[in-house]
Parts: C-alpha cells; structure tokens; sequence
C-alpha cells in the first residue's frame, strides 16, 4: 500500500470514528453548565435555565471574587418534534445566544426593556447545541432571563424539561468537590473549633444549647448520642468525640452532667386516648412526616429518612410537645420546621408519635459527685462548648483555620480512623477528599455569602422537593423563585404570614426561620429575578375599575366564580376553589402572573384554571380595551393592586 493509500485510509477511519461518535446519543442530565469568569479566575456551577442576578459589588459565586464577569451557559435545548421558535432576552448586560453553529440572538439591555424577537429559529427534534455567552455591565446589577415563544405571543423560560447538559463536564465535575468540601466544612462546624473571620452565614451555624437540657432529653438517650453518634443516626453531623477504652463510662458522665442541668420544666400532657391518637395520624399524613421520616405502618420506609421510633427514649413526654411545638426554641438552625400549630394538634401528633415508638423504662442518671465532677471536666475539655452553648469555661483549643495548611487536612478530624484525643466524623473517603480539595484553595469563599449557592444547598439539607411537586397544591419547586416575590417568600418561609393561601389544602408549608430571608432572596435570583421587588408606577384607579369589571360576570371572565375578593367569598365554586385575589400583587411575580393567566395550563397541565387567550394571543372579550390582552392583563393587575381594599364587581 503506497503512502497516500495510507494516509487516505487513515484520514477515512478518522472521519469514519468521529462520525461515529458523533451519532452515538448524547448522555445529558437536567440543568446548564454555567461558567463564570472574573479576571484569570473562574468557577463551573449548575444552573437551572439561562437566568442569572447578580448584584453589584457581589460575587457571582463564592469561589470567585465581585467584579465585571462573563457568565457561559452550555447545554441543549431538547424538542420533541422540529418547529420553529423565537428567541428574546431580558437583560442588564450584553448577551449573545447561539443555536448549533448559529448566533441567533445578540443583545446589550439595561434591564428595563427586552430585546426584539428573533427570527423564526428551526429547531430539530432531539438536542441542539446552546451557548449563551453573557457579560456584565460596567456598572450596577447583572442580570439575565431568556426567553422563548413558538407564536410570539406567549413568552416563557425554555420548559426545564427540555434544558440539559452533557453529563461528562470535567470542570463542573472538579468544581461540584469544592462545593462540597465547602458545604461539609459549613455542616461540620469546622470553624467553630477552626476559627476564622465571619462570612457566610453558615459559619454562624448553632448546636442544641446545653442550657436546660437536663429537662429535655432523657439521660439514656443522651449517654449513647455522645458515644456514638452515626449509630444512633446514619446522618448525624456531629463527630465522635470519645475513643478508647473509657469511651462509655465517660459518655455516661457527660450525659450525667448534662442531666444535671436543670431549668423550668416543660408543661402538657400528650393526648393518647384513641380518638386523639387517630386525630394524631390522620395529622401526620396531613403535614406529610413521612417526607422526611420513616413512621411505621404509614408510607414506604426509606433508609436515608429518619425514624421516629426514638422519640420515647430521646424526649420526656412534655419536652417532646415543647419540641414539636417550637423545635428552634433552643436550636436556631434546625432543620425540624415550625407548623404553627392550631389548639390541640402538638397534643394529638406528640400522642401519636410516643404511641408507634418504643415504650423502655428510663434508667435515672448518676448523682455521684465524682461522676458529675467527671463529666463537667469532659465538657470543657473535650470540644462540647465550641458547638453548643452553656455558661461554662470552654478549655478546648484548636488551632484558627489560616493556621491549617492543606497538608494537614489528612489526619485529626479527617483521618480514616478515629486517633488521639480529635473528633472523629467518620467522612466517606469522597467526603474527606472533598474536604482536602477545599483545603487546598485560598478558603476565601468562606467569607462570601452568595444567596443562589445558599438556596440551592439548602433545599437539598431541607428536603424541599419531598412536598413540592409531590402534594397537591405545592408548587413544583423549580417554579417557586420564578413565581413568587423574595419579600412574600421570606414571610411565608419563616411562617410569619397571617393567612394561608391555599386554606382548603389539609397539606400546610412549614416554616423554617433561621434559613427563610437568605433562602428567599437565593431563589429569586436564580430566576433572574433581584433580592427586592422593584417599585411599581402609581395605581392606574381607571384601569383598575376596568379590571374590576373584567372579573365580573358581567362582561366579564367570572373570575368571582372561584376567586374570593377580600372577605367577599367566591360565588360559585363548582370543583376547585382558587386564591383570593386580595393576596396576587404581594404574592406574584408580575411576569408570572402574565404567563399564568395567557395559558395556565402551560404551567400545570393539571390546573382547574381555564385557558381563556388565544394562542395568537387575542381576547375573547374584543369590546374592553380594544381586545388587546395586554391591557386587560394589566386592568386585572391594577385592580389586585388594590389588595384588601379590592371589592368584588356588582352581581349581575
């Protein structure tokens, strides 16, 4: 074979392989890879979709500092069926979309008005390839939504269905270990014995205080807890901190001690007659415990829930209604929420629980001087005080983190085995690499709180999509920073709202105060949305009487057929009762609200809402307003804008 027959076949192989390669399927999972860049510097996340906020003089990341950046998403949008579609975007900065080898899309906005639609773009069935290369604004907030439209008449984020990446992306892959590391060294409470400068909230993170506890949790319990965590549950974060073979006597002293520490007692009795007990179950169904715990007879068991078969040997019978009553009374950042409960229930639900778990005699702690002297001196001297607090002198020294290099991140807390006197937190061999990797950084995300980064970890830690997009009437969770405004968020998070929105649901949100503000504000501006709702121009009265008219029966929608307006009660509500209308403005994000009422159904396929547009985007009522949509959406908005000052139209 001559030379050229050689390279001709060698270039044909090549060409036969990549061809090859290329037609093998694409292996993706949901989500965008998102890199920014600030300087030489840059970080690889998950996004959701093409949005992004960014406020001045913050980082877009932690691992990143604040500064004029360049954010690239990268990933497919996947159809179905070939159609065609248009692009625009909404932005504060310069954006520029391509699709497969095309740049569709190039736009420089400063937040207040959208780009133009695209041309028709064809895309084909299956993935296609999508870039969107953004760069922030010489000054002020970043800021990015895309958007798309098959008619051009309704605008939306691509479905999340039909946005991926490839699975294979090395630099999120090395990034996601960092952000791991980071959130290990945060759940761990490193820097409570490790100090170093304050940051991010997480470094401020409580344990259960010690004051009182003695009245709180029964001896027994305790004494094994301290000995060995990880057995009493496979999740625990708190480390082992006896070793050897004094190990139980030792925890049995500091358990002593603990008991020793007395206060006001908590008051109540559980209700355990079977009436109540059966009011009890029929609540834990309805507050969807088994979300996150295995409750015996009720749902599936799982074995990363945990059980609440303990709760007899854990609490005292009125400790544990004071718990379930305010579970953060004496730990802020628990992950146990707060139901705000009505008159009765903590009863009912503490009688219920204490009846499914193990009914054990309670062994009386030690009085023995000795034993008590013995394990007040363990307190001290063992670590106990630098996660939980008790007005006692702390003995426990450990060197600040900036003392810590990346070298000595193989031994003490993070060795395979548990050595010395360090706690020992038993990390998975991925966990304690990840830890060392982020010892291996400048650690200087510690100090930057990026509240994306925030509520994204915390809805894994809170177990969010366990009731959201399960139950009905819970909002799909990757809807809710799109839908609803950061400042009703952070109410209705921490369980400070005076109404519940959806009263006929058996189902209730729990709050979670400590997490709410940060958590809220994070999930706004993963939309794209910023931390503070934008003033709105003064109240268009004219417009809002129009609106009045529009919910009517009258020429109207008869929306009062199913919304209630204030205190005036829906009129006819045939299968599916809907939110009153007093609350949409606080509530709603306005451009939510305009792409729920052009076609719920886009939304929630399984809506009671009717579609009442067009798909060409006309009205069917062509004599209010000219017919023009958009100024009967903004007549509807003017009127819910009156909030409880908003009256129902006269009856027909």
């Amino acid at each position: 074979m001559t030379m050229t027959q050689l390279i001709f076949r060698s270039l044909f192989v090549a060409a036969f392989l990549a061809a090859s390669a290329l037609a093998q399927p694409v292996k993706t999972e949901p989500g965008l890879a998102l890199t920014y860049t600030v300087g030489a510097a840059s970080d690889t996340v998950s996004a959701p979709n093409a949005w992004l906020y960014v406020p001045a003089g913050q980082p877009p990341t932690p691992f990143l500092s604040a500064g004029k950046f360049t954010a690239t998403f990268t990933g497919f949008i996947s159809v179905d069926l070939r159609g065609d579609y248009l692009f625009k975007a909404e932005a504060s900065g310069t954006v520029k979309v391509e699709l497969g080898t095309n740049i569709v899309l190039e736009f420089t906005g400063d937040g207040k008005k959208a780009s133009e639609p695209t041309k028709p773009v064809r895309l084909g069935k299956g993935n296609n390839a999508l870039k969107v290369t953004f760069t922030s604004p010489a000054s002020g907030d970043a800021m990015l939504r895309l958007l798309w439209s098959e008619k051009g008449s309704l605008w939306e984020p691509v479905h999340a269905g039909m946005v991926s990446r490839a699975v294979a992306n090395e630099s999120l892959v090395q990034q996601n270990k960092l952000r791991l590391g980071r959130e290990l060294f945060f759940e761990a409470r490193c820097a409570k014995c490790h100090t170093t400068d304050a940051g991010a909230p997480e470094l401020t993170m409580d344990a259960p205080s010690f004051e009182g506890i003695g009245v709180r949790r029964h001896f027994g319990w305790m004494a094994n807890w301290i000995l060995d965590p990880k057995a009493q549950r496979a999740t625990a974060t708190m480390p082992k901190l006896l070793h050897g073979p004094t190990a139980q006597a030792d925890a049995e002293a500091i358990a002593a001690f603990l008991a020793s520490q007395t206060g006001a007692a908590p008051a109540g009795e559980l209700k355990k007659d079977d009436e109540s007990i059966e009011s009890g179950k029929k609540l834990v169904e309805a507050l969807h415990c088994t979300g996150c715990h295995n409750v015996p007879n009720i749902g599936d068991p799982d074995a990363k829930k945990l059980n609440l078969t303990h709760v007899n040997a854990k609490f005292p019978p009125a400790a544990l209604l004071a718990f379930l009553k305010n579970p953060g009374t004496h730990y802020a950042w628990t992950r146990m929420p707060k139901f705000n409960f009505k008159d009765g229930e903590a009863e009912q639900l503490a009688g219920f629980l204490s009846s499914i778990a193990l009914m054990a005699k309670q062994p009386g702690p030690p009085t023995d001087a000795a034993i008590l002297t013995r394990g007040k001196e363990l307190v001290q001297s063992s670590g106990c005080l630098n996660c939980h607090t008790l007005k006692l002198d702390n003995q426990f020294k450990a060197k600040p983190l900036a003392e810590l290099a990346a070298g000595q991140w193989t031994a003490g807390c993070l060795a395979e085995a548990a050595a010395g006197k360090a706690p020992h937190y038993d990390f998975a061999r991925a966990e304690r690499e990840a830890l060392q990797a982020f010892a291996a950084t400048d650690r200087a995300s510690l100090k930057r709180h990026v509240p994306v980064e925030f509520a994204d970890r915390q809805a894994r830690n809170l177990n969010c999509t366990s009731c959201h997009g399960q139950l009905d009437g819970f909002t799909r969770y990757e809807l809710l920073g799109g839908k609803l405004k950061p400042e009703w968020m952070a109410q209705f998070i921490a369980g400070e709202t005076k109404y519940k929105p959806r009263h006929w649901l058996a189902h209730r949100m729990p709050a979670f105060p400590k997490y709410a503000a940060d958590f809220a504000i994070g999930l706004a501006m993963t939309h794209g949305f910023p931390p503070q709702t934008p003033a709105e121009p003064p109240l268009d009265v004219e417009l809002a009487k129009v609106g009045q008219k529009l919910i009517g029966v009258d020429g109207g929608f008869s929306c009062i057929s199913c919304h209630s307006v204030g205190t005036a009660k829906a009129a006819q509500v045939f299968e599916s009762e809907g939110i009153n209308f007093s609350y949409s403005v606080e509530r709603i994000q306005r451009a939510y609200y305009e792409r729920w009422t052009r076609n719920p159904l886009r939304i929630d396929p399984q809506t009671k809402m009717p579609v009442y547009f067009q798909d060409d985007g006309s009205s069917p009522l062509p004599d209010v307003l000219g017919g023009d949509t958009a100024k009967q959406l903004d007549a509807f908005w003017q009127f819910f804008r009156l909030g409880d000052k908003a009256t129902p139209p006269a009856g027909p």
